[in-house]
């Protein structure tokens, strides 16, 4: 089995972790670095009540987020139970078949800009605020749309830091800013 490096592409490996458990309607997690370069998670999430709609075309997708954004504020909600999930262990092999279905997924996109808020972006927002910090992962904790990390920095002090909803957005909107279209790139010459 292959390990995770010192060099983690942080950005990379939780964006893929994130994916994985986006679908699952979760609420809240606790994910840590074991001590054999696995990641592992515990949280809680709510089991969806409604079933599954089929894609429409991207026009009527964006009208039909604003109808159901409409109705579930006009309906009083109704509370699917809690569950807990436990101890769920990523490996490297793990995490390399989430990231080649996440990118085969981004191709099948239904026109939608993805949600800055969403767990794989947050996650993704956060691998690369270790990744330009060159900091190492410790453990991290996603509730109530605010996230807590702790991280080992260059110098070995373990930081604690607190990232708000705003902060996550400031982030991903910086990110997203900072990278090239990849029509923007030059030709190599060799085309």
């Amino acid at each position: 089995m292959t390990r995770l490096k010192d060099t983690t592409e942080y950005q990379k490996v939780l964006r893929a972790i994130g994916q994985g458990i986006e679908k699952l309607g979760v609420e809240s997690f606790d994910l840590r670095l074991a001590d054999d370069h696995d990641f592992v998670i515990s949280g809680t999430y709510r089991e969806s009540t409604s079933a599954p709609t089929p894609k429409a075309p991207a026009k009527s997708s964006f009208v039909r987020l604003i109808v159901d954004a409409a109705k579930k504020a006009k309906s009083p909600q109704t509370s699917s139970p809690l569950f807990r999930f436990s101890e769920i262990r990523f490996t490297r092999d793990n995490i390399d078949l989430l990231n080649r279905a996440g990118k085969a997924s981004r191709w099948l996109t239904d026109g939608l800009p993805p949600s800055p808020l969403g767990i794989a972006n947050v996650l993704r927002m956060v691998g690369a605020y270790l990744d330009l910090k060159h900091s190492r992962l410790c453990r991290l904790a996603w509730q109530h749309q605010s996230l807590t990390l702790w991280h080992t920095d260059q110098k070995a002090r373990e930081l604690k830091e607190i990232f708000t909803p705003e902060n996550l957005f400031d982030h991903w909107v910086h990110h997203f800013k900072t990278r090239k279209p990849p029509h923007l790139l030059k030709p190599t010459g060799s085309d």
